[in-house]
This record gives C-alpha cells, structure tokens and sequence, in this order.
C-alpha cells in the first residue's frame, strides 16, 4: 500500500531558489528590495500554478490529494488522505498521467537498509537470495522471528549441531519400533536424538529390515532445522531463515521410514494434542514441517490429525514428494489443509524429481544435483553413527523446499500470530513471485502454475500482506505484481 505519488511535469515549475544566487557581502546584508519583490512574485506565481495544477488533477479522481512538496527537479510530490492498494494507486497514476502537463506519475516507493548475516557461507546459499531464491535479505529488515514461537520438526530428530546451538528445545522420540529405532531405549521415549537410520546391504538381504533400501544415515531433521532456524549473525557456518524461534524435534522416521500411527501421535502431541501414556507437550508447536511422503491417499487416522491440530490454528507445511510424479497420489501433501511445497532449482525450473499437480500450493527452493546446485544446510559427516563435527551438506528434494516454506510461515507468524492456518496458506501463495524462463538459464523444464503451484515463495512480499493483512497495518511500498494481485483479491 502507498499513499504518495511523484508527478513529473513537462515543464517543471522550479523551486524559487534554483535560480543564481543572490551575492550577499558584508555582515547581515539584505538583498536589495527589488530582488526580494521578485522572489515574492515568482513564489506566487508557482503557488498559483500548483493550486491550478492540483485542480486540474484531483478533478480525474475521487480520491482526496494535496501537495506535499517541490523536489530537486521540480517534480511534485502528492499525497492521498489514506493508503491505498498498489494495483489501485498504479490506476489512478495511469488516470493522472494523462494530463497534458504531466510527463509521468509514480508511486513514491519506501527503500530499506538490506540486512545482512555475517556467517561465512551465507554466500553460498543460494535459495535465500532475491533472484531465484525467497527474498530473505529484505525480509529480515521487517523481522528475523520470534523467540516465542516454536516450530516443530516431524523427522529423524536432532543432532547437536554448533549452529543449532541454543534453538533445539524439548522433543520426544515416537519411533516404536526395536528394529527401527536404533537406540538404546525400548519403544518411545524423551530422548529425540538422531542415533543414524542407515541401512545396511545385510540388513536390506534378510530380517526384519528386508526389502529397505541401503542407506547411509541422513540425519534429515538436523538438515530441515538448519534450513529453517540455524543461527545467523553468529560468524559461524551458514543463516537460517528465523533466527530466533525454538525447534521441537519429534522423532517420527528411524532405520528405513516411520509408521504412519508414530507421525499421527507425533503430529497431534507436537501441536499439544494428547497422546495416551506419554507426558504433555511443554513446549507445543506453532508451526509444523512435515517433509515425509509416502504413496497413496490421505488416511482419516492422518486426516482427522490434520484437521485437529489446524483447528488449534497451526499451520502444517508439508513435501510434495520426490517422485516425479502427481502429488495428488502422495500423503500427506494431498491432504486437506496442509500447505503443500514443491521444489524449484537454482534457476526456479522444475527439477525431474518433484511431485508437480494441482496439489501443490507453492514451490521453494529444493535444488538439483549436487554443488552449488543444491542447498548448504547444517549436516554430519558420519555415515553411520553421527561423527558430531558441526559439518555442512548439500541436500536437494521437495524436503528442503518445504524445509524453505517452513522457515517463511514462522516469520509471518512473527509478525501477525492471528492469522488462521488457511490465511497463511493465501498469504505465501499470493505474494509467490512468478516463475521465471528458467530453461533459458539451463534448466530442463519450466516451472508454471499447474505444476509448481503460485509461485517461488517471496518471504518480504509474504511478511507485507501478514504485517497489513486486512489493509489494517503499516505496509511498505516497494510492491510486485503478484502482490498486487493479491491486494486485488482481498480487496
């Protein structure tokens, strides 16, 4: 929203004083009388003629505007009585413009001081930048989180990661199955540490573990943490997207996947829910990432899950899946109510793995192939058992773009924690900046909406419309046309 505009003129009507200067000598002098009669008539005749030109002007629109003041070059800055929607005030700029005094008319945009982390491969990633990326350096101006506010991570659990250091908090182990969980411990327990979830040829052969891919362990809740909450600012490694909230790790996927009746508990005691025999959430979540897929439909046992911990108003960000396929056949990004994230590449084409369809809400970033192509996030160079270096991985998958998306909702939430879980879901879709020609760039494939969703999610365009949501807030100006779109539909 806006409520200025500029008004260049074909014929500037030039500020008094823009003329040679008056030669003043001596202590006190005084310019003499005929100078000052002169300037007084020029200021009237300037006067004159920006009353006449506010007139002219306000007679093309209903809308209530003023002079504010003459720039440098004698543009006229104009101002409404009340802000207006960026697509409404372009309109009336176009209505204006055509006065045939008028050379243009343009909004007069808010600029913001770009803030930028200090960690020493902030650089390198990539899917955090304006281009192809979320938009973080803008979006930090307006907020870097809430210490608050907790975000709970449905995954392999956690590792104890330097720069992760300080945001893990509380947790439970739901994997409950001996062979599975790779722990010392019987069944579920308060310890969600990753203890590995690799796979060996051995055990892929014969067993209880037959028929599971071989796998080294991925410690993949310790990399969506550090996409979504590493520490920024703190001259170590790379930035997260909140640099403040807590991360609740529920360990849910141990040695070859999780069962859908330990993600279930898990889901509803991340939120706070009840689970029989197990203590209560102390620390429940305001945000969910869910970046596991499994084939098939929504199950009611998932479903109703869901339904319950949406209805406590907490947004759950989920995977499309890495399939290659329709996400439409993948749970639970084709359940109700969840904000199902695709992915994207460095250059915002549509990677051959990601799930694509109607189902997808938004896309993030998710990479493709390894390098620089991927994303750096926080990791461990153990293959087995966690060697607990505070090491760094590349990682690519629809994981890390919800990883992306998860990491965007809890600064919206940052900044306007009334909002449903639904208006969350608008939000990210509707300020999503419009795929660009990736094939261009090299990409395989160009992402579109009935593939990839709205969009590549934008975090300061995302912040805009959760800070003004409603047109109740103070909204910076430098909009895009996505944005506009957006203003267009709640208006």
């Amino acid at each position: 929203m806006t409520d200025r505009l500029i008004v260049r003129l074909k014929n500037p009507i030039l500020p008094a004083d823009r003329g040679a200067p008056q030669q003043v000598t001596g202590a006190g002098a005084k310019a003499p009388a005929a100078a000052v009669v002169a300037m007084r008539a020029a200021l009237d005749t300037q006067a004159g003629r920006r009353r006449v030109l506010t007139a002219r002007l306000q007679s093309l629109t209903t809308e209530s505007i003023k002079p504010v003041r003459v720039m440098g070059d004698g543009a006229e800055v104009m101002q409404f009585d009340r802000r207006l929607p960026l697509h409404e005030v372009k309109r009336i700029a176009a209505i204006l413009a055509n006065d045939p005094d008028v050379l243009e008319v343009v909004p007069d945009r808010l600029f913001f001081p770009q803030l930028t982390p200090n960690d020493p491969q902030y650089g390198n990633q990539w899917s955090l930048s304006s281009t192809y990326g979320i938009n973080m350096p803008a979006a930090w101006d307006i907020t870097t989180g809430n210490t608050s506010l907790v975000i709970g991570v449905l995954d392999t659990g956690r590792l104890n990661h330097a720069d992760l250091a300080g945001r893990w908090i509380g947790g439970y182990d739901f994997v409950s199955l001996g062979d599975r969980e790779n722990d010392d411990a019987a069944g579920r327990d308060n310890d969600p540490a990753d203890p590995g979830d690799w796979v060996t040829a051995a055990e892929s052969m014969s067993g209880p573990l037959a028929g599971c891919p071989v796998t080294n362990s991925r410690w993949h809740g310790t990399a969506m943490a550090g996409v979504i909450a590493a520490t920024a600012n703190n001259g170590l490694g790379i930035a997260g997207i909140n640099w403040n909230a807590k991360i609740l790790p529920v360990r849910v996927v141990g040695k070859c996947g999780g069962y859908e009746s330990d993600i279930v508990d898990g889901l509803r005691w991340a939120a706070g829910l009840p689970v029989p025999s197990l203590p209560a959430n102390a620390n429940p979540a305001k945000v969910i990432n869910v970046s596991l897929a499994t084939l098939g439909s929504c199950s009611t046992v998932l479903q109703d899950a869901i339904t319950e911990v949406t209805n406590l108003k907490t947004p759950i960000v989920v995977s499309a899946g890495n399939n290659g396929a329709l996400a439409s056949s993948y749970s639970p990004g084709n359940c109700n109510s969840v904000i199902t994230v695709g992915a994207t590449d460095r250059n915002g084409g549509l990677p051959a793995y990601a799930n694509t369809g109607a189902t997808v809400a938004v896309s993030a970033p998710g990479g493709d192939g390894s390098g620089v192509n991927a994303v750096l996030t926080t990791g461990d160079s153990g293959t087995t058992v966690a060697a607990n270096d505070s090491s760094y991985a590349v990682r690519t998958g629809t994981s890390i773009a919800a990883a992306h998306a998860s990491g965007v909702v809890s600064l919206i939430l940052a900044v306007n924690p009334t909002l449903l879980p639904m208006q969350v879901r608008d939000i990210v879709r509707y300020t999503a900046r419009t795929f660009p020609d990736a094939v261009s760039q090299g990409s395989a494939v160009n992402c579109n909406p009935s593939l990839c969703g709205s969009g590549i999610a934008d975090t300061q365009a995302a912040l805009w419309s959760a800070r003004g949501f409603g047109f109740g807030g103070t909204t910076p100006q430098v909009l895009g046309a996505d944005w506009s779109r957006h203003l267009a539909l709640r208006s």
